[in-house]
């Protein structure tokens, strides 16, 4: 599942023609495009996790069988699962996923844990450790494991733990679209569809009015009605099959 990137750019073009709010440049557009798609996974990453507080009674994170679909639906592509070797507590974060999307690196972690997903390992701030550290009461234990998360590693405790399951949502790549310059009708940028050109929108297909109000409110313009979206992207696939 994705999101045509060239659908989205002709869209969010023709409305900004018709208000006469600006030029918009592919370069523009993708830049604004890579904000907006994040904002929009970081808005259902967000439902998500305040669906899982309301349904672990605060216990951190038990699955999510019982999450609304919709919410469920949107955060699925992105997520993976990886083993972490640790050398004295210390491992690299996954630079890579084998979710549905291309997705690279960890954009977010949704939990931590034993390797046999017994035991849950609770997140801190690294600020914190010393002071957990210092009393046996708070330190970290083969029960009651501990991580932080610093650059590009995570750091467990203790130290004599060899393994962790990280269960994460991968980094979506960049949206692009891509052009040539038609140098015939004074450089208008075209479509280049070629496989190694452009990127759609790693977003769920529902997310696509989302993205072009997103998208538009950069160029400051704010669209109360769905529907004017909905008419402007049916009036350029009508275009676009008019020239094919």
């Amino acid at each position: 599942m994705a999101i045509d990137v060239n659908k989205v750019y002709t869209t969010v073009l023709s409305i900004i023609n018709k208000k006469g709010s600006g030029y918009l440049t592919p370069d523009n557009f993708n830049k604004i495009a890579k904000v907006v798609q994040l904002e929009l996974l970081d808005r259902a990453f967000y439902e998500y996790n305040r669906a899982v507080t309301k349904q672990s009674n605060g216990r951190g994170v038990e699955g999510y069988g019982d999450i609304p679909r919709k919410i469920q639906d949107k955060i699925d592509p992105f997520c993976a699962t990886s083993t972490i070797s640790l050398s004295s507590g210390v491992g690299n974060l996954p630079n890579s996923s084998t979710g549905s999307y291309d997705v690279k690196g960890v954009y977010n972690i949704i939990n931590v844990s034993s390797t046999d997903h017994l035991t849950q390992i609770e997140r801190i701030d690294k600020s914190k450790l010393s002071f957990l550290l210092a009393s046996p009461l708070t330190a970290p234990s083969t029960t009651f494991p501990m991580y932080y998360v610093s650059s590009d590693s995570i750091y467990v405790y203790p130290t004599t733990l060899t393994s962790v399951s990280m269960y994460y949502i991968g980094t979506p790549a960049d949206p692009k679209w891509n052009s040539t310059v038609d140098t015939a009708s004074f450089g208008t940028p075209i479509y280049n569809y070629t496989t190694t050109g452009s990127t759609n929108f790693t977003l769920h297909p529902s997310d696509e009015v989302d993205l072009i109000l997103g998208i538009l409110q950069y160029f400051g313009i704010t669209i109360k009605d769905p529907l004017v979206i909905q008419s402007a992207m049916q009036e350029q696939q009508s275009i676009t099959q008019q020239e094919q």
